[in-house]
């Protein structure tokens, strides 16, 4: 059963406006579902001031469209959403009868240059 196209629509529908970027390659604009990630024991809303700057333990899901392939991206690469960039901490593919439905993945908010 593939319902790819049909999730994508809806992800029009209740996604945000985001990019891929990898390298000096940036991806056209499509619509996918960054999600804030809450931890049912400990929650961390602010960012904290360190020795290297300021870092956040702000994790997000990422739910995207079944044509942009993020498992085919490098570990350095980006996702783009506004002023606001994330990394890909984790990366996965849905299939259903051989057939890839969406993307899904945790991001990690970048607060600087040198964050990682």
């Amino acid at each position: 059963m593939n319902k790819a196209n049909l999730i994508k629509n809806e992800l029009i529908k209740v996604g945000k406006e985001v990019f891929l970027a990898d390298g000096s390659w940036v991806s056209t604009p499509f619509f996918a579902v960054i999600q804030q990630k809450w931890k049912e024991t400990k929650t961390n809303f602010e960012p904290k001031i360190t020795e290297i700057g300021e870092v956040s333990a702000d994790y997000f899901v990422y739910v995207g469209p079944y044509d942009h392939d993020i498992e085919a991206l490098s570990d350095n690469a980006l996702l783009l959403f506004g002023d606001e960039k994330y990394i890909f901490k984790k990366k996965e593919r849905v299939v259903i009868g051989g057939v890839t439905q969406y993307y899904w993945g945790i991001l990690r908010r970048v607060w600087g240059e040198d964050d990682d």
